[in-house]
């Protein structure tokens, strides 16, 4: 797996993961626009509640394939490092954290209420894990 990674990439794994985690937190951050539009909390006169919602979720689901195809390539290239510390917990809650709002979202509708919080601590969890691998890798370290 480790060889298609490097394939794919070519070469460049670290370089990709960074871009796609860098276009993964841009977008999160989009969404907390859209979803401030989606509850009423700002009310731009281009954009309607319902238009930002819809878009709240459609860009949800591109973050969450982003997400995931960054998450396999770090365990299929990295594995598991002894010294990933904070990026690595942050990156696994994000993965469960991640998991559990979407559960929310498409079975366990009792608990919408949870959905800011959740989205709050995904958005949080995110921005830990790009900051300790591609906000590191960016600053010029790596």
């Amino acid at each position: 797996m480790d060889q298609l990674i490097d394939d794919l990439t070519f070469g460049n794994v670290y370089e990709v993961k960074t871009v796609l985690a860098s276009v993964a937190a841009a977008l999160a951050v989009y969404q907390l626009v859209l979803i401030a539009v989606g509850y009423g909390k700002l009310r731009p006169r281009f954009l309607a509640s319902p238009v930002a919602s819809f878009t709240h979720r459609a860009s949800g689901d591109v973050i969450l394939v982003l997400v995931v195809v960054v998450a396999l390539a770090c365990l299929a290239h990295f594995g598991f490092e002894d010294d990933g510390g904070l990026h690595a917990v942050t990156g696994a809650l994000l993965l469960v954290v991640l998991g559990f709002k979407i559960a929310v979202i498409r079975w366990w509708h009792g608990l919408g209420r949870l959905l800011p919080v959740l989205g709050s601590t995904v958005f949080v969890l995110l921005a830990l894990t790009w900051l300790t691998s591609a906000g590191h890798f960016l600053g010029g370290g790596e």
